[in-house]
């Protein structure tokens, strides 16, 4: 008897599922009709062909086929869900146990200590890392892709450089995680925006809504610092151009949002980045205008080298505008001379060096234009238009190139001074000294900062003139910072540097600067280099704290930058480092002063030895200075002993009837022996300083 079958096949009379297409255009979605652009533009892709094909039904009709963005959010299944949402517990667990590491194998910014000296030898990565998390193993380059300082550190950020590395762990992971994520599901980002639909989703009546708020946004906040566009031709450039109408509302949807529906910064980022990755604007100077409104997207620190930093596309900006020969100025002769814009070129010139050179400062990156090869004209208001609005605020762009100027000087006198290789470090002080205040003397005194009273009235704030002077302090921070020395004559780069006086007072202006802008309810303006601004600020004032004549001002100067800080944290992800660091270096100074040495411990560098930062690679204001003493208080002439406590002790009384103090000598040891008894330890985190006298004067 034949054997009964008994595992039968099993016949589902339901259809299968169709799956959906993930590409289709605008034209057939609208029509519901079968698209078969998705395969059009595989074999466009395998002929090495740019951009998307155009589907049947389009070109039959001949039409533009226009890709169609669904806002329909795909759902996928129980183990892709899991390992999605799991990859934020993936990462913030790994992250936390990596931060409690760095933080307790971390040697404090404020010991005096060698870096290993407090380092256990049987200390190890934890059991509960993962061992892919142990080292910078888990990702393919991590280890080279820091792009922290190394042994020169013009701009002072190893102060910093715990949350540096914490945040460059937490970007790596999100990395892996991303990348993960993308070999498994795969998810065409095929972007190509027509003239219909510029602005992404908006019609053509919200694109003219939303051009002209982004212009006026751009014109009010950017222009004194970025005058790349025409104003009269933006309509028409950004109708014609999807480049740079993206890369506008990029800039100006993140600085002022408007309350209308729009796509928001990161999809018009997303979309510039990839029209010009993709090629696909024919322009050149319209390309190197949207470059420049790159630079007001900044998510994510610099502590990774990314395709998406204000150094990366300044970068690729300086470089396009190079092959574009905007270095060189057309010869009266030329015969393109009269149709070239010169005006526009120069504008767009001279924004990216001045962006490069405050980044070389900061980032102690090398600059990639050299002043020698260049014979472009300097600016001045021809070159702006007629307007009176946009003349002034062409006349603080011109005297901000200026001061960029002397900034990428610092930065090369700083980023060269070596234990090896010292320039003279009295005369290139001097010199950068005496620049600077030739810049602040040069200004009009409708330029000048209006700090010169306890309170700064509404008639007199001007967020731009305040803006102009954030880098001019920053920069006298900077030169007027010590590395510390311990015993054995060696500097450590892992100790809080020394603050001169005019370090301290230059951050009190900061946070007068500040603590304006904060009074009136607005910090989204604001570049996203200010979060170095209030770090380097922060730095200053932490020593000012132990001097007791100033300690309760310059408490609550921190205060005020803690908060500014906290306000830029939802715009630029260098803030969320620089808020982490500030919260480490109070809670070390709240512990006792045996968390920084005395003068007696950690000595300030000698004149001539270099440095004025960390690891012996910069100049400082040499003790044997002739010209120091009368030179800085030259440096701030819109601050009087009326600004701020901290002006009245560190300013030198130049009223009248106030007979002048002389400095502390050899031949004046009787004030010299007096002073010391009535304000002994007053001076311990300067050392011996020229400016001391002033300073005496100031107190007496």
């Amino acid at each position: 008897m034949a054997e009964i079958v008994v595992d039968w096949l099993h016949y589902d009379t339901r259809p299968p599922k169709r799956k959906r297409a993930e590409l289709v255009c605008s034209s057939c979605h609208s029509k519901k009709v079968k698209c078969d652009l998705q395969t059009q533009t595989q074999v466009r892709e395998e002929q090495d062909h740019a951009g998307h094909g155009t589907c049947s039904n389009c070109f039959s009709a001949g039409r533009d086929c226009v890709v169609y963005i669904s806002k329909r959010k795909r759902h996928h299944s129980t183990n892709d869900a899991a390992s999605s949402h799991g990859g934020n517990s993936a990462i913030s667990a790994p992250l936390n146990t990596i931060r409690t590491n760095l933080l307790e194998t971390h040697v404090p910014l404020t010991s005096s200590a060698p870096p290993r000296a407090q380092r256990r030898p049987s200390q190890a990565p934890s059991a509960t890392t993962p061992q892919s998390l142990r080292s910078d193993s888990h990702i393919p380059g991590a280890a080279t892709s820091r792009s922290n300082p190394i042994d020169v550190d013009t701009g002072f950020l190893h102060v910093y450089q715990v949350e540096n590395q914490i945040d460059a762990e937490r970007q790596e992971l999100e990395a892996q995680v991303h990348q993960s994520s993308a070999s498994t599901h795969h998810h065409p980002s095929l972007f190509h925006p027509s003239t219909s639909s510029i602005l992404g989703s908006a019609s053509d009546a919200q694109h003219a809504e939303l051009t002209q708020i982004f212009a006026e946004t751009y014109i009010e906040y950017c222009y004194p610092w970025c005058p790349v566009l025409d104003i009269s031709s933006i309509p028409a450039d950004t109708l014609r151009s999807p480049l740079l109408a993206n890369a506008l509302a990029l800039a100006a949807s993140h600085i002022r949002p408007p309350l209308i529906p729009h796509d928001g910064p990161k999809a018009y980022y997303k979309r510039a980045t990839s029209i010009f990755y993709n090629d696909e604007e024919s322009d050149g100077l319209t390309t190197l205008q949207s470059l420049s409104l790159f630079y007001w997207w900044a998510p994510r620190s610099p502590a990774l080298a990314r395709r998406h930093s204000s150094w990366w596309w300044t970068s690729v900006l300086i470089r396009h505008a190079q092959q574009m020969n905007f270095h060189r100025e057309p010869g009266p002769n030329h015969p393109l001379r009269d149709v070239l814009q010169l005006g526009l070129r120069r504008r767009i010139w001279w924004t990216a060096f001045a962006r490069e050179r405050l980044t070389a400062l900061c980032q102690s990156k090398p600059c990639i234009i050299d002043p020698e090869d260049c014979n472009i004209q300097e600016l001045t208001l021809h070159d702006f238009p007629s307007d009176p609005r946009l003349q002034r605020k062409g006349e603080i762009f011109i005297h901000w190139v200026r001061l960029c100027a002397i900034i990428g000087r610092v930065a090369k006198t700083l980023s060269r001074s070596s234990p090896t290789c010292e320039p003279d470090n009295l005369s290139a002080t001097s010199s950068l000294r005496a620049e600077l205040i030739s810049w602040v003397s040069s200004l009009p005194p409708h330029l000048q900062l209006p700090i010169s009273s306890a309170r700064t009235e509404t008639g007199c704030f001007d967020r731009d003139v305040h803006q102009l002077h954030l880098p001019y302090l920053t920069t006298i921070i900077i030169l007027h910072l010590r590395a510390r020395r311990n015993p054995s004559g060696n500097t450590s780069s892992s100790d809080l540097p020394h603050a001169l006086p005019p370090a301290i007072l230059a951050a009190s202006c900061i946070v007068r600067i500040m603590r304006d802008i904060l009074s009136r309810g607005d910090t989204r303006f604001l570049m996203p280099i200010t979060c170095w601004y209030s770090g380097t600020a922060f730095i200053a004032l932490l020593q000012a704290c132990r001097i007791r004549e100033i300690a309760s001002e310059a408490e609550e100067g921190l205060d005020v930058l803690t908060g500014m800080v906290e306000q830029l944290k939802g715009m630029w992800g260098s803030a969320n480092v620089v808020g982490e660091g500030f919260e480490r270096l109070r809670r070390a100074h709240a512990s006792g002063p045996g968390q920084e040495p005395a003068s007696g411990n950690a000595v300030p560098e000698e004149s001539g030895t270099g440095g004025g930062n960390a690891g012996g690679t910069g100049v400082g204001v040499g003790d044997d200075d002739p010209e120091a003493e009368c030179q800085w208080p030259a440096l701030f002439p819109f601050v009087t002993r009326q600004t701020s406590r901290i002006a009245k002790v560190l300013l030198p009384g130049n009223e009248p009837g106030i007979p002048p103090t002389r400095f502390p000598s050899p031949d004046n040891l009787l004030f010299h022996e007096t002073f010391i008894q009535d304000y002994q330890g007053f001076f311990d985190p300067f050392d011996p300083y020229l400016g001391f006298g002033d300073v005496v004067n100031g107190i007496l």
